[in-house]
């Protein structure tokens, strides 16, 4: 905005509502306290007003820390939180979306399988194949199976039902209504719905995320709708991770899907952006929860 512009504070709520795609109202008390601690008065000038919006929009995206393991440290290979891999969400809400949902409460991962744990070197699945071994003729790295047999056997865990409520799951109602109508408006809106409605809905998020994903090649926008939907859906996800985590999420568990299905879109986004490094961390999450690889990350990692 022109440098001479006269900004008021009703008027920056506005454009930082207009830029963060939050609700005016919700907005408030952080324009109020970041005009304050910059020392300025109302009104700001055009430049002050592209400052304090800068810095807003800086702290609105900063990723919550991971969570703190009490006792000692453990240093363990361990499941690599989306806040280690990067410092700030591409959306402006998920922040204050996983702070909610602390405040109502969080229901953790527990075991699956009747407290099983996965064993890496069982003649089942991948347990029986040489850590060197290449796959129907090409060369994948095997850095990640090594890692996950030197690691020995560990826990089975299972996510919270990501279905909460009565009656068919909001994704498979939004997926029979495309089906149904063609309809790819109504889809996405009623997906939309679904995590207003619930912000836990992690297989919803992760679905926008694939809508989105889908149009990456016609639309300059739309990989980074899909990375924010993403990162939401892992965020809200690992909320039910224990610190420090080092169990196995197995795809046979079926409340485990949607994480794994974020996870997956989360890192072809960001392979697609040409984030390499961040992608590779979460394609090792993939195959550390995972590690029967049942979506084929394996082939996506590279040496």
């Amino acid at each position: 905005m022109p440098a001479t512009t006269s900004v008021s504070e009703s008027e920056l709520r506005t454009i930082l509502a207009k830029r963060s795609g939050l609700d005016e109202d919700a907005l408030w008390s952080p324009v109020f306290h970041a005009v304050r601690v910059s020392g300025l008065s109302w009104p700001l000038t055009g430049k002050q007003a592209e400052e304090v919006l800068s810095g807003l929009l800086d702290s609105l995206r900063r990723v919550v820390p991971p969570p703190v393991q009490d006792g000692q440290d453990d240093r363990r290979r361990g499941y690599v939180y989306l806040s280690e891999i990067t410092d700030r969400y591409e959306r402006c809400d998920t922040r204050r979306i996983l702070e909610r949902i602390q405040r109502a409460g969080i229901t953790p991962a527990g075991p699956a399988f009747g407290g099983e744990d996965y064993d890496p070197r069982s003649e089942s699945g991948w347990g029986a194949r040489p850590s060197s071994a290449a796959d129907h003729g090409d060369k994948p790295s095997w850095t990640w199976w090594r890692a996950v047999r030197e690691a020995g056997p560990r826990p089975y865990y299972r996510m919270p039902d990501p279905y909460v409520g009565e009656g068919s799951p909001p994704v498979d109602r939004a997926l029979d209504l495309r089906e149904r109508t063609g309809n790819d408006t109504a889809y996405r809106e009623a997906l939309l719905e679904a995590v207003r409605e619930d912000l836990r809905q992690v297989d919803c998020w992760a679905h926008l995320g694939s809508h989105a994903f889908e149009r990456g090649g016609s639309d300059d926008s739309a990989l980074s709708e899909a990375l924010g939907f993403y990162q939401t859906a892992v965020a809200v996800a690992e909320l039910s991770l224990p610190p420090a985590f080092h169990g196995v999420l197995a795809w046979g568990e079926l409340d485990n899907r949607p994480f794994h299905r974020a996870l997956h879109g989360l890192g072809l986004t960001w392979r697609r952006l040409g984030e390499t490094a961040k992608a590779k961390a979460v394609f090792g999450n993939s195959l550390w929860t995972n590690p029967d690889d049942n979506q084929g990350v394996r082939y996506l990692i590279g040496r």
